[in-house]
């Protein structure tokens, strides 16, 4: 999964910075939970070739052109981190800006060719003004929920929940939530692989006065959740469906799904075809197999059922543009 973060003149400075580093954090983790689970890589995204300075005064160098990336769709996501603004009017202000309108722009044109998006903090304005959060349900930064509600009456503003996902949007409110969303994201890719990256970056046994300040993500950790992906990653090369998981773990079927769908916004069959597709594209590029034995190895009984699958993980990812051969668009079989 290759994330695009953007850096704009004036932006938080661990907004971009904390993205960065769970993400990379999460990927240099994937060879203690799966080997095969995508890797996470990200890139730095500009609106223009210069440098950009941040809100405390860093210096970021200049990254992959927004306009550029949007023009080549290698991007799987694209995420707008915080601007420094105190007030509507610098809020205002900033969206003026000439490059921010360049980014918006360009955002929609992503938005319109089926890209993911998303943001935190006031980086979620910069979506709201480009129209891409009308209809939806989105969040934003607490102290200006209510100029956001005025500015944006389209948009179902969910002040409930830290990280709020609709379709291919994902939102985070207040500054460092920057953490939430990143690990939401690899939360889409692998559930065990966020808890795992949580535990790296978050969990201290010592004793301090912010023990109380825990993370969204924490909170709605689901430890049935991370136990189906454990158990479904170790039988790929069986023909294994929600039903048997399901037996498996000590659930009903329908606790299970209500735990999938509540964590991860799809369904327990969908997630698995995912993962069955994932472990299919890993073969694929790691080995000389034939597309018949892959097929075997990740749980079909041959490759004549072969058609082109829609990822279990969108919409956080872009519809695979790969030919009908594809081993990615393996079919799931009926359960």
């Amino acid at each position: 999964m290759k994330i695009g973060v953007v850096a704009l003149g004036g932006c938080w400075d661990s907004g971009v910075t904390a993205v960065l580093d769970v993400l990379r954090t999460a990927d240099a983790a994937r060879a203690r939970v799966d080997a095969t689970i995508p890797a996470l890589e990200c890139v730095v995204v500009t609106a223009t070739d210069e440098a950009v300075r941040t809100a405390g005064g860093l210096l970021i160098p200049a990254g992959r052109l927004i306009d550029d990336c949007v023009a080549t769709t290698d991007l799987d996501l694209i995420l707008v981190p915080a601007l420094a603004a105190q007030s509507p009017a610098t809020m205002v202000d900033a969206l003026m800006r000439q490059d921010i309108r360049a980014v918006r722009t360009a955002l929609r044109r992503w938005a319109d060719g089926g890209g993911a998006l998303a943001a935190a903090c006031t980086g979620t304005f910069v979506l709201a003004e480009a129209g891409l959060l009308d209809q939806r349900r989105a969040t934003t930064t607490w102290w200006l929920r209510d100029f956001f509600r005025r500015r944006y009456p389209a948009v179902h503003l969910d002040m409930s929940r830290m990280v709020v996902r609709d379709g291919g949007v994902v939102t985070a409110g207040a500054a460092f939530a920057h953490i939430d969303l990143a690990l939401s994201i690899v939360a889409q890719v692998s559930p065990r692989l966020a808890a795992e990256t949580a535990g790296a970056l978050l969990i201290d046994e010592r004793p301090t006065p912010s023990t109380g300040v825990v993370t969204d993500y924490l909170k709605g950790h689901d430890q049935l959740v991370s136990d189906f992906e454990a158990w479904v990653r170790a039988h790929l090369h069986s023909p294994v469906g929600v039903a048997d998981a399901a037996l498996a773990l000590g659930v009903t079927r329908r606790t299970l799904e209500r735990h999938v769908r509540d964590r991860l916004s799809t369904s327990p069959y969908a997630f698995i075809r995912s993962l069955r597709a994932e472990r299919a594209e890993h073969l694929r590029a790691t080995t000389a197999l034939p597309v018949a034995d892959i097929a075997q190895r990740v749980g079909y009984q041959d490759a004549t059922s072969v058609r082109r699958l829609r990822s279990g993980r969108q919409p956080l990812t872009r519809r695979s543009e790969a030919g009908p051969n594809h081993v990615g668009d393996l079919l799931q079989p009926p359960e």
